[in-house]
């Protein structure tokens, strides 16, 4: 099974923002994001792109303790509310 962590990009604080780098994958033509310290890269979900305020982004939820301990440490300490989808 599967899960994924969701957020809300407005809930990002603005220097996370200012300064995340984003692509797109050459192969699914996702968009990807990577915020600084974050130890994993988001996909932007751009359902809507004209209502910024909506846009999410997804993020693979660990099944490695380490590796899901560092993101939900992450998101914790930046105060950025999420979801964990199943």
């Amino acid at each position: 099974m599967s899960a994924h962590a969701y957020i809300h990009y407005a809930d990002v604080p603005s220097e996370l923002t200012a300064s995340s780098s984003q692509r797109v994958d050459s192969i699914t033509g996702a968009k990807l994001i990577s915020f600084d310290g974050c130890p994993l890269t988001g996909q932007i979900d751009a359902r809507n792109p004209a209502e910024p305020m909506r846009l999410q982004v997804e993020f693979p939820f660990p099944r490695s303790a380490e590796l899901r301990g560092a993101l939900v440490d992450w998101l914790m300490h930046h105060g950025i509310h999420f979801t964990v989808v199943m």
